[in-house]
């Protein structure tokens, strides 16, 4: 393979552990779990207009576009 390794290469094709549909292009992720203490910091996400999702680069928690929603906030 090129740079990446066998492992790294499947590491890329790998399902994201949770994906969630969303009516914005501008969301928030902070772990998407029940109690703050075990997520991560809140970091705001915006999906990009030629796309239709955006990984969180912390937990790779998946939002996907909902059809038909807004571009902007």
């Amino acid at each position: 393979m090129n740079s990446l390794t066998q492992m790294q290469a499947r590491a890329l094709t790998r399902p994201a552990p949770v994906t969630r549909e969303v009516a914005t292009a501008r969301i928030a992720c902070d772990g998407l779990t029940e109690n703050a203490a075990l997520g991560h910091p809140r970091v705001w996400l915006t999906i990009p207009a030629d796309s239709d999702f955006i990984d969180c680069p912390y937990c790779d928690a998946r939002y996907i576009r909902a059809p038909g929603a807004a571009e902007g906030h």
